[in-house]
């Protein structure tokens, strides 16, 4: 969803499909609000919740449906999952690692939405005439 009144949660998390496209999760930082098909993370501890959405999105948690006619997950498969916890400085190396990649995908997400408000905006004026481009020499 991309805007209620009120956020569910504020802070980093991973959210992870309950039903629907199992193999759809996804990783988010700023406040949301979830749909009851989407199960969603509290990290307990600091820096790690890249290397879980990592994990998480590893699996192929469409293999471990337990539904028949829609695919569905259960708490109780995903807390059979086994994990090694690495240390608190693997972590940090990690997320040190990777945190300048997810600063760039959400830039280039934030100027795509940009671009396309601007596509918008002109293409209508294009095509009715109200601005003539054909003077322009690319």
């Amino acid at each position: 969803m991309r805007y209620v009144e009120r956020p569910l949660y504020e802070k980093e998390s991973v959210l992870i499909p309950r039903k629907g496209t199992l193999n759809n999760v996804m990783y988010v930082n700023q406040p949301f609000w979830s749909v009851d098909t989407m199960f969603y993370t509290e990290m307990r501890l600091p820096n790690v919740a890249k290397f879980v959405y990592h994990f998480v999105k590893a699996k192929d948690l469409a293999s471990l449906n337990a539904g028949s006619a829609v695919p569905s997950m259960t708490t109780e498969i995903l807390n059979a999952m086994e994990v090694t916890i690495p240390s608190a400085t693997a972590f940090e190396e990690f997320e040190t690692l990777v945190t300048p990649m997810y600063k760039a995908m959400l830039e280039n997400d934030v100027q795509s939405e940009k671009l396309a408000n601007l596509r918008d905006t002109l293409l209508p004026k294009l095509m009715s005439g109200e601005i003539d481009v054909s003077d322009i020499w690319l």
